[in-house]
């Protein structure tokens, strides 16, 4: 899970203050959906490509 950058303790704290729960089902889907290796043109961007960031 990615948050939004801040320094303020307050703004982290709503941020982490996440309340969601995933279904044994939906985890199951999102295991069995396939793995994406190519990107296409995206493959450049560190976030697809599994390169570390600069």
């Amino acid at each position: 899970m990615a948050l939004p950058k801040t320094a303020d303790p307050g703004h982290m704290r709503s941020n982490a203050a996440v309340d969601f729960a995933i279904s044994p089902e939906d985890m199951e889907t999102l295991r069995s959906m396939e793995h994406l290796t190519d990107y296409g043109d995206y493959n450049g961007f560190p976030v697809f490509s599994g390169k570390p960031l600069a």
